[in-house]
């Protein structure tokens, strides 16, 4: 048989954790998060190291090889409790400020592949790769990260110690410019993690579960909603921005047969190829090839909650 994930045993005494991870919008440009871990475990406790990274997609924007940067940078002003503050600034999607609640230290790198470790032979282009964050807080490798706190992949660093049949949250909160104010600086001392943000948390659970009532068939018994409910937010976690210079991906890899000493490999002759937009992904992974009959299959199911996403994607 396959091995499975309860072939590990990791249940067993039920010795594990759940992590819950919930958004929720109070504005176009203002984004709360959530992030809870339950200790499932009745006798012990837990130490959790929790990461929550947010990246600014860097890397080469044209064919000519340019570099386009979108950096990200602590701030170091704080306000409305104790906060950690982290600024991010895009061309395209402008100013947005990031509050993590607590006291917490923000870890940088750069969101570059690192090329020593996946082709052999090759140079990094900066000594703080997609994969430093991961080595700095597993690997234990503080110089994997950034110390000027500069870059265009960051995380919030928590360290959460969990009782026995207890949970612990994490929350923070991504806004724009008109949240936080052109100048990245709010006017007054907003409270961005008091009852107010409990308040938008709940309403907005409220109204997802209207929306999902509303486009369940009634004759479905409750445990069929509840897995056709989350069948549906999984296909709609899926959705997300794709990019794709087909010309730089095949120069990266040496596969462009348009220069030589190319190794083939699948889609070498796309090198024409340029995308960007928003499509419903089979994973949330790097994905340079085509697999049209997944897009297809995901608009069906799209269409119950996103009729004009399916008929926009799939003409």
């Amino acid at each position: 048989m396959e091995y499975e994930l309860l072939d590990t045993g990791i249940f067993k005494r039920d010795r594990y954790f759940d992590v819950f991870v919930e958004y929720a919008k109070a504005g176009p440009e203002d984004i709360l998060v959530q992030i809870t871990a339950a200790n499932r475990d009745r006798t012990r406790r837990i130490c959790i190291s929790c990461r929550r990274c947010g990246s600014a997609t860097t890397g080469r924007v044209d064919c000519r090889g340019q570099q386009g940067r979108q950096e990200t940078g602590p701030a170091a002003d704080r306000g409305g409790g104790r906060h950690k503050r982290g600024r991010r600034n895009a061309p395209d999607a402008g100013e947005y400020t990031l509050f993590c609640e607590g006291d917490v230290p923000l870890l940088f790198t750069e969101n570059e592949t690192n090329h020593e470790r996946l082709f052999p032979g090759q140079k990094n282009d900066t000594p703080y790769v997609k994969d430093g964050i991961n080595d700095c807080v597993v690997q234990g490798k503080p110089g994997a990260v950034n110390p000027g706190k500069q870059g265009t992949k960051v995380a919030a660093h928590y360290r959460l110690k969990v009782g026995p049949g207890q949970s612990a949250a994490v929350r923070l909160r991504l806004t724009g410019q008109a949240a936080a104010g052109k100048s990245g600086k709010t006017k007054t001392t907003p409270s961005y993690f008091g009852t107010e943000f409990e308040k938008t948390m709940a309403a907005r659970l409220q109204e997802a579960d209207e929306f999902y009532r509303s486009v369940t068939p009634p004759s479905v018994s409750p445990d069929a909603a509840n897995v056709m409910r989350q069948a549906i937010a999984g296909m709609l976690w899926s959705k997300q921005f794709y990019f794709f210079d087909g010309d730089n991906w095949l120069d990266e890899h040496n596969s462009n047969p348009l220069h030589t000493g190319y190794r083939a490999s699948r889609n070498s002759e796309w090198f024409h190829m340029v995308n960007e937009d928003i499509i419903s992904m089979p994973d949330k992974w790097e994905y340079p090839w085509y697999a049209a009959w997944d897009l297809a299959f995901h608009t069906l199911p799209l269409a119950i909650v996103d009729p004009d996403f399916p008929r926009n994607r799939w003409p």
